[in-house]
């Protein structure tokens, strides 16, 4: 069940990133910082691994701003703003109330995860970056891998999560 999940989940994002297409030849880099973007760079590691890519410096900032919210809403249990949120092809997955049921119910199970750590980030064609977090529990070390693509209205949205538990010894 898992791997179909996750088999779906990278076809999507594949149809997503062929449909959106390449636009960082349109968007000039920006070197702006606002809140969010300082609160990403917070979180991030001392040496952070980047892969080539063609995605500008106003996408990474923004991917990360965009993972530090889907975290914080993990984090809170808002299961329905993060869905809410998601990329169109993210949520062809399944509906909304299958989404919640299915965090709420892994909540329940192995508690909150917290302190975040980011260990990765890469680019994808297309504007798109996929970050990774390691994140914890009492029961699990949780890695977390957040994909992000532009949409067509500017907004860098959920287009996949992954996430690989490991039981604590």
């Amino acid at each position: 069940m898992k791997n179909i999940f996750c088999s779906k989940t990278a076809v999507l994002l594949f149809v997503m990133l062929s449909l959106n297409g390449c636009k960082s030849k349109q968007e000039a880099p920006a070197t702006s910082t606002g809140s969010p973007q300082e609160k990403a760079a917070q979180t991030a590691p001392a040496t952070v691994q980047v892969k080539p890519g063609i995605a500008s410096n106003q996408d990474k900032a923004d991917a990360q701003a965009a993972a530090v919210r889907v975290l914080a809403l993990l984090e809170s249990g808002d299961f329905p703003a993060l869905y809410r949120d998601a990329a169109a092809g993210f949520k062809q997955i399944g509906s909304e109330d299958q989404f919640v049921a299915k965090f709420q119910d892994t909540r329940k199970r192995v508690g909150v995860l917290k302190n975040p750590q980011q260990i990765s980030v890469g680019t994808l064609p297309g504007n798109g970056y996929v970050l990774q977090y390691r994140v914890e529990n009492d029961l699990y070390k949780t890695d977390y891998r957040l994909t992000f693509a532009r949409s067509q209205s500017g907004k860098m949205e959920l287009a996949g999560l992954n996430q690989h538990d490991e039981l604590k010894k």
